[in-house]
């Protein structure tokens, strides 16, 4: 009888480089899975279940973010609704989440607070947008720049 195994890992290693950032330690967070040569739809419905558990595991930001999906100009504008003030990082990363194509550190009061991003030197394509803050809490959006779309 064959055996298939599935591992899924997450670690989180937060490295401090500001003097005002908290300290934090390494978190893991894994997933091992052994299934027999059973169906193929019970396989998957197995791997979603241990994905949605995992998925409860990690830290969503508590911040409503407004913006359109579809950026036809120059400017990516974005709404962050936040409870509390608080510091967040932005990050714009390429489609295959490996390129930075942008870096921010925003300052976000109590309320709604408007932000604007220059996209004008990025090239059409799909990005993922993801703000995060110093625990490691995160919120991502795709979004797709058109500009030949105007």
């Amino acid at each position: 009888m064959k055996f298939v195994m599935l591992t899924l890992a997450m670690v989180l290693a937060v490295s401090s480089t500001f003097a005002f950032a908290p300290a934090q330690e390494d978190k893991m967070v894994a997933i091992v899975l052994m299934m027999d040569d059973g169906d193929d739809q019970q396989i998957v419905a197995t791997i979603y279940t241990s994905l949605m558990a995992a998925e409860k595991v990690a830290k969503v930001l508590d911040i409503e973010m407004i913006s359109e999906d579809e950026v036809n100009d120059d400017v990516f504008v974005f709404s962050l609704k936040s409870e509390e003030q608080r510091k967040l990082t932005m990050k714009l990363f390429d489609e295959e989440g490996y390129k930075t194509a942008a870096h921010r550190v925003l300052q976000v009061e109590d309320g709604n607070n408007y932000n604007a991003l220059n996209v004008q030197s990025l090239e059409d394509g799909t990005y993922k947008f993801v703000i995060e803050d110093e625990t490691g809490a995160s919120k991502t959006k795709t979004i797709v720049i058109n500009k030949d779309k105007k």
